[in-house]
């Protein structure tokens, strides 16, 4: 099943949420996921049926969610301005994944309107956001747009990620989760309880800059691999043997 086909799944062909709080928090993936499966215009539907179920006047967060599924989804005459709306309200900092990546879809539509000097402020500092959080295929992206803008790109060695700012057991758990196990598939693996878990990656989140456990297969680098946790458990259990 592609992305879009899952996220379309949120809601129903009416635009009735499966979720009526969580399944407007997918808005804007659902855009960026029928971009790129060129289904521009049946998303562009939906998300209109959807939103139109939505107060006018949403929070800062929703309403910086639904502006970059508009601008993803808009005409391009249309869509700079909302793409640029929620840019003027510094409460959408808050949610430092999301704004980067409404800045780079921005700084893409820029620069796809030969808009070059305008593109370039907005992918820089989505690049610093995403170096800062370690969200791997994020800065590969953002350094791809501005290397098209004709910026050279240096890539730090060593620069610290957020999971540097989690603990050893949370960077565990969280590396665990990005690679999809459950919370008790995690637990089983490291001898802890469910309970311990979640409440784990719950503060967790704040520190990664994220709202939940969708976000965190972009947070996470893929190439850390799960076998930490697995030797943990592996060092666990025979420590226990003895």
């Amino acid at each position: 099943m592609t992305a879009y086909a899952q996220f379309s799944r949120l809601f129903a062909a009416d635009g009735t949420p499966l979720h009526h709080h969580f399944s407007y928090l997918a808005v804007a993936d659902l855009a960026a996921a029928a971009v790129r499966a060129e289904r521009r215009l049946e998303a562009r539907t939906l998300v209109e049926r959807a939103l139109a179920r939505v107060d006018p006047a949403p929070g800062p967060r929703l309403g910086q969610l639904t502006a970059r599924a508009r601008g993803l989804l808009a005409e391009p005459d249309s869509a700079e301005a909302h793409f640029a709306a929620p840019l003027a309200d510094p409460t959408g900092d808050t949610w430092p994944f999301e704004r980067a990546q409404l800045q780079l879809d921005y700084g893409e539509w820029l620069r796809r309107q030969r808009r070059i000097n305008d593109a370039k402020p907005l992918l820089v500092t989505a690049l610093e956001t995403f170096r800062r959080l370690g969200a791997a295929p994020w800065t590969r992206r953002a350094e791809s747009e501005l290397r098209a803008c004709g910026v050279t790109v240096q890539v730090p060695q060593g620069a610290p990620g957020a999971l540097d700012g989690l603990t050893a057991q949370q960077r565990e758990i969280v590396v665990l989760a990005g690679h999809g196990l459950t919370n008790g598939e995690i637990a089983d693996r490291l001898f802890l309880s469910p309970r311990t878990v979640a409440s784990h990656l719950y503060r967790s989140y704040p520190k990664l800059g994220i709202a939940g456990r969708r976000q965190l297969r972009d947070i996470i680098d893929q190439r850390i691999t799960p076998r930490a946790g697995r030797q943990h458990a592996d060092h666990a259990h025979g420590d226990a043997a003895r």
